[in-house]
């Protein structure tokens, strides 16, 4: 009855080492499965990002020419306005310089001398003074303007490409791995449950096994050493005479 014990417990063991092995391994299946979604994933998420960072230079770059052309199209206009003004006080001199001619002319007709022909050639002057007086405040008025419009189109730029900086501002980083499976030691689940089925079996029998019916060989006091008395039948045994070829029975 020991014997069987100890081999039903011993396939018990066997049995229970190979669901380990198949709790492992489907445990490192798992682990590994989650593994390859989280690099999948973080492939993905890497090619994403690649895609934006490529189209965010492209878009920083169109901005940088676009704002460039604002500043170029912005100084070509001043540059404009600036000629026209020149074109002007030329054109004003000219004036200046025929009206002078005409006063002297009329002066000279009339027999005009003196104070009289000094303050008509001061107030042609004074004219032409105040000609380019406008024309410098104007000229003054437009590089404020062309300025202001610069730093309109600078802050716009710096806008524009700070939204597009928002797209690629944070990287991406790959999520935590997960954790790695607790496998299970099927070899030591496996000698355990053998030296378990072992001891159960050896258990069994030292419960079932028939008493010693010699004693303990030489062990007088009939204690057997464990703390259980085995009695001695010799004194009850019927004596046997093997003389003669016969067996002959006595005490009956």
């Amino acid at each position: 009855m020991g014997v069987a014990t100890a081999v039903q417990g011993g396939l018990s063991a066997i049995s229970q080492a190979q669901q380990t092995k198949a709790a492992n391994r489907q445990a490192r299946r798992d682990y590994e499965y989650k593994l390859a979604i989280r690099k999948n994933r973080w492939m993905r998420e890497l090619s994403i990002y690649g895609t934006k960072k490529v189209q965010f230079e492209k878009s920083i770059d169109e901005s940088n020419i676009a704002a460039q052309r604002a500043y170029t199209q912005s100084q070509i206009n001043y540059n404009r306005i600036r000629t026209q003004a020149l074109f002007d006080q030329q054109t004003d001199f000219k004036e200046m310089l025929k009206a002078e001619g005409m006063i002297e002319a009329q002066a000279a007709e009339r027999g005009v001398r003196g104070k009289s022909v000094k303050r008509s050639l001061d107030f042609n002057l004074q004219t032409m003074g105040l000609a380019n007086r406008q024309r410098s405040r104007a000229l003054t008025e437009t590089q404020f303007r062309m300025k202001e419009s610069n730093e309109a189109i600078r802050r716009q730029a710096r806008s524009d490409q700070n939204k597009l900086f928002s797209k690629v501002a944070i990287q991406p980083t790959p999520d935590l791995a997960p954790p790695a499976p607790v496998m299970q030691n099927s070899n030591l689940a496996l000698v355990t449950g053998l030296i378990g089925a072992g001891i159960s079996g050896f258990s069994t029998y030292s419960q079932f096994k028939a008493d010693n019916p010699f004693g303990t060989g030489g062990d007088k006091s009939g204690d057997s050493g464990g703390g259980k008395s085995n009695t001695n039948y010799m004194s009850y045994a019927t004596p046997v005479d093997y003389t003669g070829g016969s067996i002959n029975y006595y005490g009956f």
